[in-house]
């Protein structure tokens, strides 16, 4: 016989031998607890986990202050690695840059209508933390880092409000409960032991009647032909900047007096009433263009991958209008405030500008108050009579 053969021969049965051996060992017998004393004089007990899996030998050690924390913990690895939650790929001491990687590539093309500034965050906290490990990401640092944010002021020269640095801090809180609960790369989320900033409820601006009549006027008068029936649709829909943006010919129904919003921050179809403002603009738009191609914009930007830039255009309506602390999304709130005091419900207007959560239209209820009061009025005047 071959001797090259027969050497290959117990070469293979060595390795088979030691692998159903490992495999076929009870899980108390694979692993062991090592006690330590520490500089402080008191004991440590260091669990130290060996378990052979798929023919690959699996090896994880931490330490407790007591033997049955460390047994504990044992247990529940030996478990995790026979089941599968814990790898030979999730035992690599893997980095925060690694997991934003990740988690921008895999996740975040799944969540289309908010990718675009969770990236962005996740952008800035590779740049504070990303050459750390995950394991050395502590809540310290994460305040520390959240403080910062609070403080910094951005390309603009304004801070940031604490609205949206709890939308930084929810980005990475995504990351690190993904790489728990998906990848199996760690096993505590750090940014869940940090305070979160206190959110202002002030009541929300919006545009007086004078005010509103003062901006649309500035806005006609605009060098950018888009700024105007921008902003009276915002006004006359509450629909947000990027649906306007978004709009194509074919999202218009004239016949049912209809806009069909394909792309929603909640990520759902919704549909928008024309009424008689929003019906003529996007009427007289439709006609004067001599539309061919209905997947056309109606509000086409220089780059076909960008939307059109009207900052520059609304801001210096806003200063010749004298208007301050007003932003373009004040326009859907707008909108809202003139559905409130004109009687809408909560429900409604949560209808009207699809939204998902009727609480988030709670908001306007103090300009419904005195249409409430009409409504009692009326009601015990029908049934009650004069007292």
């Amino acid at each position: 016989m071959n001797p090259r053969l027969v050497s290959n021969w117990l070469m293979w049965h060595h390795a088979f031998s030691l692998f159903f051996k490992h495999e076929l060992e009870p899980m108390s017998q694979l692993g062991h607890v090592r006690k330590r004393q520490g500089k402080d004089g008191r004991n440590r007990y260091q669990m130290i986990v060996e378990v052979w899996k798929g023919g690959k030998k699996f090896y994880k050690a931490k330490t407790f202050a007591t033997e049955k924390e460390a047994k504990s913990w044992g247990n529940k690895m030996r478990y995790e690695i026979e089941t599968g939650h814990i790898t030979k790929e999730t035992l690599k001491n893997r980095k925060l840059s690694d997991a934003i990687e990740k988690y921008t590539i895999d996740v975040l093309p799944q969540k289309p209508k908010n990718a675009r500034n969770v990236e962005q965050h996740l952008r800035w906290w590779n740049k504070q933390l990303g050459h750390l490990q995950l394991t050395e990401v502590t809540p310290g640092l994460v305040a520390e880092c959240r403080d910062k944010l609070l403080k910094e002021p951005t390309q603009h020269n304004k801070t940031r409000a604490p609205a949206t640095v709890v939308r930084y801090i929810c980005s990475l809180s995504s990351v690190f409960e993904t790489a728990i609960k998906e990848w199996h790369w760690i096993e505590k989320n750090p940014v869940r032991n940090i305070r979160k900033p206190t959110v202002s409820n002030a009541r929300i601006r919006f545009l007086t009647k004078d005010e509103c009549e003062k901006l649309l006027k500035c806005c006609k008068e605009s060098r950018n032909p888009y700024l105007y029936p921008i902003v009276v649709l915002a006004l006359s829909t509450g629909m947000r900047r990027g649906e306007i943006l978004n709009l194509r010919y074919q999202d218009l129904d004239f016949n049912n007096k209809l806009i069909t919003l394909r792309k929603t921050k909640n990520g759902s179809i919704g549909y928008v009433p024309m009424v008689a403002n929003s019906f003529k603009i996007l009427k007289t738009i439709f006609d004067s263009e001599k539309v061919i191609d209905l997947e056309h914009h109606l509000f086409p930007g220089l780059n076909l991958n960008r939307y059109l830039d009207i900052r520059t255009a609304w801001l210096f309506a806003l200063k010749r209008a004298g208007i301050e602390g007003f932003t373009f999304h004040s326009l859907r709130h707008s909108c809202a405030s003139f559905l409130a005091m004109s009687g809408a419900t909560s429900r409604e207007i949560a209808q009207i500008l699809n939204q998902k959560d009727v609480r988030m239209a709670d908001r306007y209820s103090h300009l419904t108050r005195g249409h409430t009061a009409e409504v009692l009025e009326r009601a015990t005047e029908k049934f009650m009579g004069e007292v």
